[in-house]
């Protein structure tokens, strides 16, 4: 396999969901938030945040679609919290791919 075909290869990886999910600085800060706040639901989270509920509601299904959130349901209300092991694993599997780039000295 050419070094260039092998390259693009690689690259693919990159193109995951969970790459995805960080593309919106919004999603970033929700994130951020369940990080420092710990679990939430969509009202709460649009309480903090400028985006009106149907907002953030789609971009904690986009995180949620990506693996980093997990959700549990309380009444009817959707509780989020952010899969810490999960998020690990595919921050890794983002290292390894840039490893092989790197040692095809693409970059």
């Amino acid at each position: 396999m050419s070094t260039e075909r092998a390259v693009a290869k690689i690259l693919n990886g990159l193109d995951t969901d969970f790459v995805k999910a960080f593309s919106e600085p919004a999603r970033v800060e929700i994130l951020k938030h369940l990080i420092a706040y710990g679990p939430s639901d969509v009202k709460s989270l649009a309480e903090r945040m400028p985006q009106d509920r149907s907002v953030i509601s789609r971009h904690l299904s986009v995180m949620h679609k990506a693996g980093l959130l997990n959700h549990r349901k309380e009444g009817r209300h959707a509780v989020y919290t952010v899969d810490g092991k999960e998020t690990l694993r595919m921050v890794e599997s983002l290292t390894q791919t840039i490893r092989k780039c790197l040692a095809l000295e693409c970059c």
